[in-house]
């Protein structure tokens, strides 16, 4: 099935590979119909997915909030997308951007990559093509693809979603291996319990989670941690959030 010529939904017969479990993506679209597809294919492949629709409310949260990648049209209501990726550009060299623009010429792709976009993809194109452009920025900006993440005896396999200490599996819960890869992406700093919430909720934290859900949660990490005699790596920071600590 194809909707929109090339956006097109595909049928999937198996789960998604989450290898980009909690990257939290910003799309700044304002095409409606094109935007709620984007979103609907990104999130079922696992993305946490935040949108805008104008270049002011694109400009609010670049400046409120931070992004794993970013996909930004370069024609929007009330100001030229390049504007926005040169102050992604500014504010993060870690973030990925993709530009998405019906504007073909070599010259505004070349332009598009000068002024701080990572890739440049020209519409209409494919939702998995969109996807595979995603991983790969990321790939290059974090080296995490498909990898794991390794802190002595403590191992975090993103593609399985699993978790071992000492080669003894830890049973966690969605969100407490959520929780656990996103503190561990910020090892050694401290992590707001705001940023935690908004990173996992994305545009849907106000309904979802409160601070005390997401205290219940490091508990329960810290505590299944702790019989492996790794709990404490988790350091709570008392009034603010919490560390990943490891030397």
């Amino acid at each position: 099935m194809k909707i929109f010529g090339f956006f097109g939904i595909k049928p999937r017969h198996s789960p998604p590979l989450l290898y980009f479990c909690l990257m939290k993506i910003l799309i700044v679209e304002d095409e409606a119909g094109l935007l709620e597809l984007i979103v609907r294919y990104l999130k079922r492949e696992g993305y946490v997915c935040e949108t805008a629709g104008t270049f002011a409310e694109g400009y609010r949260k670049i400046n409120n909030f931070d992004y794993d990648c970013a996909v930004v049209d370069l024609t929007l209501p009330g100001g030229d997308g390049l504007k926005l990726v040169r102050m992604l550009r500014q504010e993060s060299i870690q973030t990925g951007i993709i530009i998405i623009s019906a504007r073909e010429s070599l010259e505004e792709r070349i332009l598009g990559l000068e002024e701080g976009g990572d890739d440049y993809l020209v519409k209409p194109f494919h939702l998995s093509e969109l996807n595979a452009r995603i991983k790969a920025v990321m790939r290059r900006k974090t080296g995490e693809f498909g990898k794991a993440m390794a802190f002595d005896g403590l191992v975090i396999k993103l593609d399985e979603r699993t978790v071992s200490a000492d080669g003894v599996p830890l049973k966690l819960t969605k969100k407490e291996f959520e929780i656990l890869v996103y503190l561990a992406r910020n090892k050694n700093r401290v992590v707001t319990k705001d940023s935690i919430a908004e990173h996992l909720w994305g545009d849907y934290m106000d309904d979802a989670v409160s601070f005390d859900f997401i205290y219940a949660h490091v508990k329960n990490l810290r505590k299944k941690l702790a019989t492996q005699g790794y709990g404490d790596y988790l350091k709570t920071i008392y009034g603010i959030g919490y560390k990943f600590e490891v030397g």
